[in-house]
């Protein structure tokens, strides 16, 4: 794994696992490495592998159990939902929008929704 520098790295981190499982090349109950082989590995903070773990299991995308590590979970939801953002962004594109206008309106939405 190469970290770019381009977002926060434990959001990097986070990315990187949550691609591997969206391609299918992770499968569902499919352990995660250790916390400790992926900082070692990467040459990074635990803290930060952890953080990046938990990003995960608020996402979705993975689940933690206590005393045994971080295995992915099923994606029948978060598939779904993704496949759904996917449309609706494709269908902008489509229509002519440019990423950066839909980044912004996104961006937007967001901030608001806070």
């Amino acid at each position: 794994m190469i970290l770019t520098g381009r977002e926060a790295i434990y959001l990097e981190l986070a990315h990187f696992y949550e691609r591997l499982i969206s391609l299918g090349l992770m499968k569902e109950g499919e352990a995660l490495p250790s916390v400790r082989e992926v900082a070692l590995n990467n040459r990074i903070n635990p803290n930060t592998v952890e953080r990046a773990f938990k990003q995960m299991v608020a996402d979705g995308f993975v689940v933690a159990i206590p005393k045994k590590g971080f295995f992915v979970a099923n994606l029948g939801d978060v598939a779904a939902r993704l496949k759904e953002v996917r449309d609706a962004v494709q269908s902008l594109r489509d229509k002519g929008y440019g990423e950066d206008e839909v980044l912004r309106a996104v961006q937007e939405v967001y901030k608001d929704h806070d």
